[in-house]
């Protein structure tokens, strides 16, 4: 039986301008072309050789349904829009500004707008929910992001709540016999604490960031304990823009960098990075391999 390969891409931020930038500053200044660098990575040999491109959240910059027609029109224009599977991030659905008004209500403006997008994009927009994409592999999609937020302080943060969580574990029981089974979130069911990050060689993460950034803990461990349970192969997430790959509790658990952020800032040729995963024969074996283009 022949491989199914995946490219895992996340954190577009593509804007309604091609010459927009993104919302996130940095001391540098804010990043702009991340729509030329999107068709870029698209047109890379892995990407247009693979049997799927899986987008974990983030898609556009601020949500809004103009720049979810220019996705479209690029995954189309790649030749990739059968192959293409996303779920929505914090960017997609929350208020990025200080606003007023109940948070059900916002909330219900909130996934409406999201909603519509993914529509337009032929997504899957039901959370939590599973497709089959090989007769090996399924894929799960669950929203984790906080909709109805008031303040950008607080429109990072993580949610998975438990009528996903319920509706989750019917979800992977229903699908108990596939082999490779593959949880697709935005945000990280794993942010380390300080200690745990020095150990793995990373920098540790500040209390606020990861205060603003973070699934609550009955959350995040009822959703590991769930895919431990159930065999899950990956859990696989975007929104840190870090290139992560560890274990938790037996758990892999692949954390995306930003694909339309240039490795170099400062090159002249500017080059990308995305994982990409292998099924090998009957799903025996998943292989994890960080590809540059």
């Amino acid at each position: 039986m022949r491989t199914f390969k995946i490219s895992h891409l996340s954190d577009l931020h593509l804007t309604t301008d091609p010459n927009g930038k993104r919302f996130e500053p940095k001391w540098s200044g804010q990043l702009s072309g991340m729509n030329d660098a999107f068709r870029h990575v698209l047109a890379s040999g892995p990407v247009q050789n693979s049997d799927l491109v899986l987008v974990t959240g983030d898609l556009t910059d601020r949500g809004d349904l103009k720049t979810w027609t220019h996705f479209v029109r690029m995954v189309a224009g790649a030749g990739l829009k059968s192959r293409t599977l996303a779920i929505i991030g914090n960017h997609d659905v929350c208020g990025l500004n200080a606003r007023l008004g109940w948070p059900k209500r916002l909330s219900k403006i909130d996934l409406e707008r999201a909603c519509n997008g993914l529509m337009l994009a032929g997504q899957p927009y039901d959370y939590p929910w599973a497709k089959v994409v090989d007769p090996r592999v399924v894929v799960f999609g669950l929203d984790t992001n906080n909709s109805g937020n008031l303040s950008p302080i607080d429109n990072a943060v993580g949610r998975i709540g438990t009528h996903q969580l319920q509706r989750f574990s019917e979800l992977l029981a229903r699908h108990r016999d596939v082999p490779v089974k593959i949880a697709t979130m935005h945000h990280s069911p794993n942010i380390p604490e300080p200690a745990t990050a020095i150990r793995r060689g990373q920098a540790p993460m500040p209390l606020i960031f990861r205060w603003t950034h973070q699934i609550p803990p009955e959350d995040r461990r009822a959703f590991r304990n769930l895919c431990i349970a159930s065999k899950v192969r990956l859990v696989v997430h975007g929104h840190l823009h870090q290139a992560e790959d560890r274990r938790v509790n037996g758990l892999r658990i692949i954390g995306a960098p930003a694909t339309t952020e240039p490795i170099d800032l400062k090159a002249k040729a500017k080059r990308y990075r995305f994982y990409q995963y292998t099924v090998h024969a009957n799903g025996g074996r998943v292989t994890v391999d960080l590809v540059t283009v």
